[in-house]
């Protein structure tokens, strides 16, 4: 969840949400702790998630906290409803979140 500022009241605005490898690792869970397991596959082509109350104007963006709890991860290519990362169990990667709005 976040909150944003500074964008131009009556413009229109859609949020978008990726998910990016915050390195070149691949890791497994072992000992209720995330280890180093190797170097990271190649990375599939990647969605954006758009937020469904997009567009919105700026007013209304700044008038509430985002979030995007409805976002389904999925490693299911052919789901159209979900956000697809693929992975399989043994090239989890770690991953950070960008949200990115646009006019």
């Amino acid at each position: 969840m976040l909150g944003v500022s500074g964008l131009e009241k009556r413009a229109k605005y859609i949020m978008l949400l990726d998910i990016i490898a915050m390195d070149d690792c691949r890791y497994k869970f072992h000992n209720s702790q995330w280890l180093v397991a190797g170097k990271a596959d190649p990375e599939m082509p990647k969605r954006m998630y758009i937020h469904p109350d997009s567009p919105a104007t700026g007013e209304q963006w700044m008038q509430k906290i985002i979030s995007f709890h409805k976002l389904k991860l999925t490693n299911n290519i052919s789901d159209k409803h979900g956000f697809v990362m693929t992975f399989t169990p043994a090239q989890v990667t770690r991953g950070g979140k960008r949200i990115h709005e646009k006019l």
